[in-house]
């Protein structure tokens, strides 16, 4: 069973309940997942353990606040390779990463314009 990127349930409450300062968040978003994606990609690269686990600790932490419950969990997937000092399983990982961030940028992207 897979689970999808983005809880959409959860991101139309956040919507509702943020309104305005919503909008701001997606932006955000927008520029910041990309870039954390990158930074995450060159800490596996260059097998840095310690980068992986903080980096993706703040990619899962940033998909929470808009309802990327499953973009989150395979963040938390990758963290947890670096927490145990580890790079092994990483780059699966990342791709699989990766494809759900491109579906979290998609919803993003239409819900800004």
């Amino acid at each position: 069973m897979s689970t999808t990127a983005m809880d959409a349930a959860a991101f139309t409450e956040m919507k509702e309940l943020m309104g305005e300062a919503f909008l701001d968040i997606i932006s955000l978003c927008l520029q910041d997942l990309p870039e954390q994606s990158m930074l995450l990609e060159t800490a596996i690269s260059n097998n840095d353990a310690n980068q992986i686990f903080n980096i993706a600790h703040r990619l899962k932490s940033s998909c929470g606040t808009i309802g990327a419950y499953g973009l989150a969990k395979k963040a938390e997937a990758i963290e947890i390779i670096g927490r145990e000092g580890s790079t092994q399983g990483a780059n699966e990982a990342f791709t699989e990463l990766q494809l759900s961030l491109e579906e979290v940028l998609d919803i993003l992207k239409k819900e800004i314009s």
